[in-house]
């Protein structure tokens, strides 16, 4: 997920409508896919926010448009029941998926539906595709708004553009029959890859003089009128390969200095050190500083920080790293950079797949591949992508993958797009990471891409053309924001994820990088999950910081951004996360119900728990080698997570012969037995939810797994 403030996080790439009376309300929990259909009248935006909205320009009624209405299953109970049935482990139906014909047969919209909503559509002179449970609208702004007695505007609130009706609609009646509406708000997402560029600026200098260390939890220095504050956040002693944190206050004649940032780290210690991570610079001068060492020692380095025009260097307090030692025992040479570092997530070194037991597992494409896998982008970016996945393929000497566009839908971002000014280069970034994520957990499979506006679009897409087996997606949004933008949003998506599953298509979701407050983009504050990781249909990927040595042995696993959450105060921490993506999502949904897989792990009090599984999404510890523009990053967020485990899955798919559909169940009921393939989880505190000794935990899920042993586990 991403750092870098181009929108809000629930600014996902979905459109759709409002209305609060579809879904339970806030605090409440209802399951989505059992929702009724559209109402008389919705308004898209609640008032609150159209208060606080200005009109950018109005539309032209001539301007082109493209929406869609998501319809509904002819039998929605038949539906979900064999859904149940088919991913249940113990069912008879286990594992006996629909092919895309007999799905659409059995469970896909009525002829009626579709013909009463295409006959009213027409007389409109509106253009119709029905393809899959989806129907296609194309006409222009004038007609949408005469069939909906509206007017399509831009408006912006915050930092935020998008596109809505100025009120209320009036949906006829012919089409109060589908299940929900895509195409009547348009914002820009935020993809969710966090990257770092890898130069020797970020290095340490390898030393072993020692110095004098300070005392304390605090250290300040100050210089021509700044002040520079440090304080350590990571209490207790680091696992060599740990990350330790720091917070930094910067300012200047006693005022927060909120140019300052951080411009080096230097200094003296044993072995071999990570990248420094920084962050942005909050309203009170402070950002967050990141590290890591390979061996054991009792440190202080050098923090130099700069506004542009004043610099001043004070000493961090000691940070301490105790355990066993993951020094290196090779010179990284790879990039041209000098030294030594520690744990790069790449096949060449300390590969992801060996420290969780995946390397055999990885293997079976070669063996009996290619794995079928699919990835969401939200624009037409895949030139760049290709040539950086099949550049991480040459340099780390594996197959090369075979990466095609599979679907390219309407309202997908182009460099032609001035609405998409400034959001080009992060979605570029972060399809690069996810074909290279994939590449890693399963070398050389099929990778077909699915570029459009709409998350339900691309789906939609994936299940009727029943070619990919796992569907992977690292974007999201706070669940209540987006049901406050957007309330048909969830319910349509869980019937397609619903009809995926009964295909057997997996789906991996991103769980999140705003800790418990995923809302925190939009200016939400409460604790909330992610939208679609919400989904009990989708497995959702959570972060991990893993310590590993050279060899690829996990030392220790730890919720991605350790804890954080309660190192920093509630309104610090949340200034951060109303800027950038920093640590891995977690909590109970309010809109989704508990789903029968997690009785024996979720209090029954609680709705959907995310995550459900965990990956490393640290740019510190370890970080992700790959490349973008074929220029090396370390990479992180849970958009790593997310794309790894779909291609773990696609391996899965080819060791056992068959496809794994929603995995969830059969995770949860391994999860329950003597030979759990989950390894545990140290600490971590996301803000709201702590990692603790159970069996589940809302900030890690179940945990990482031991990946030769789920194989061996499987039903």
């Amino acid at each position: 997920m991403k750092s870098t403030a181009l929108a809000t996080s629930a600014s996902i790439a979905t459109t759709g409508m409002l209305s609060l009376s579809l879904l339970a309300p806030v605090g409440g929990i209802a399951n989505a896919a059992t929702t009724a259909s559209l109402p008389a009248t919705m308004q898209i935006i609640s008032g609150s926010h159209m208060a606080s909205s200005h009109l950018v320009k109005e539309l032209s009624p001539s301007t082109p448009w493209h929406m869609g209405f998501v319809l509904p299953s002819k039998n929605a109970q038949g539906l979900s029941a064999f859904v149940a049935a088919v991913n249940n482990p113990g069912s008879p139906e286990y594992h006996h998926y629909l092919s895309h014909a007999a799905l659409m047969s059995r469970f896909g919209p009525s002829r009626a539906d579709v013909g009463t909503m295409q006959h009213y559509l027409a007389s409109q002179h509106l253009k119709t595709v029905m393809t899959g449970q989806v129907l296609s609208v194309s006409g222009s702004v004038g007609q949408i708004d005469a069939t909906f007695h509206t007017h399509l505007a831009q408006y912006r609130r915050g930092s935020k553009t998008f596109i809505a009706p100025d009120s209320a609609i009036a949906i006829p009646a012919p089409l109060r029959i589908a299940r929900g509406i895509t195409g009547l708000y348009r914002a820009l997402p935020v993809p969710k890859a966090i990257p770092h560029p890898f130069s020797t600026k970020d290095l340490i200098t390898n030393t072993t003089t020692k110095h004098k260390i300070p005392t304390g939890t605090k250290t300040t220095a100050s210089s021509g009128g700044m002040t520079v504050t440090a304080q350590i956040l990571s209490n207790g002693s680091r696992t060599p390969g740990m990350a330790v944190r720091y917070l930094i206050t910067a300012t200047y004649n006693g005022q927060p200095d909120t140019s300052a940032s951080y411009n080096s780290l230097s200094g003296s210690y044993q072995g071999a050190s990570s990248l420094v991570n920084s962050s942005a610079t909050n309203a009170n001068g402070q950002f967050l500083v990141d590290f890591s060492l390979s061996q054991q020692q009792t440190v202080s380095l050098n923090l130099t920080v700069s506004d542009g025009v004043h610099q001043v260097t004070v000493p961090l307090p000691a940070a301490s790293f105790v355990g066993p030692s993951a020094a290196t025992t090779s010179t990284l040479t790879l990039f041209g950079t000098p030294g030594r570092v520690i744990t790069p997530w790449n096949p060449s070194s300390n590969p992801v797949t060996r420290a969780f037991n995946g390397s055999t597992l990885s293997s079976e494409t070669t063996v009996h591949g290619p794995a079928a896998l699919a990835v969401y982008t939200l624009g037409n970016v895949t030139t760049i992508s290709q040539s950086d996945v099949a550049h991480f393929a040459a340099v780390f000497g594996l197959p090369q993958p075979k990466v095609s566009v599979a679907y390219s839908g309407p309202n997908a971002c182009t460099a032609a797009n001035s609405a998409c000014t400034g959001a080009m280069v992060p979605i570029e970034e972060e399809l690069s990471l996810d074909l290279q994520m994939m590449e890693t957990s399963a070398p050389g499979s099929n990778i077909q891409i699915y570029e459009a506006g709409s998350l339900r679009s691309a789906l939609n897409q994936v299940l009727t053309q029943d070619t990919a087996h796992v569907f992977s997606i690292s974007y999201g949004a706070g669940e209540i924001p987006e049901h406050q933008y957007l309330a048909t949003a969830q319910q349509s998506w869980d019937t397609l994820a619903q009809e995926a599953n009964a295909e057997g298509i997996t789906i991996s979701v991103s769980a999140g990088d705003s800790g418990a407050y995923e809302g925190a983009l939009e200016s939400n504050n409460s604790p909330m999950l992610s939208y679609p990781a919400n989904s009990p249909y989708v497995s959702s990927l959570g972060g991990l910081e893993t310590s590993v040595s050279p060899l690829g042995h996990v030392n220790q696993n730890a919720m991605w951004g350790g804890n954080i959450g309660s190192e920093l105060s509630t309104p610090t921490l949340l200034s951060f996360l109303s800027m950038q993506n920093m640590i891995a999502g977690g909590g109970y949904s309010q809109i989704e119900a508990r789903p029968a897989y997690q009785q024996k792990f979720v209090p029954a009090s609680d709705g959907r728990g995310n995550p459900d599984v965990s990956f490393p999404a640290s740019v510190v510890t370890p970080g992700y080698f790959a490349y973008f523009a074929n220029a090396p990053f370390l990479f992180g967020g849970t958009s790593a997570s997310a794309p790894l485990f779909a291609g773990f899955v696609g391996d899965l798919n080819l060791a056992t012969g068959h496809r794994q559909g929603n995995l969830n169940p059969t995770l949860y009921h391994l999860a329950g037995g003597k030979n759990s393939p989950f390894l545990p989880v140290s600490y971590g505190n996301n803000g709201a939810y702590s990692v603790t000794k159970g069996r589940y935990n809302p900030v890690t899920g179940l945990g990482p797994i031991n990946l030769d042993q789920l194989l061996k586990e499987l039903p």
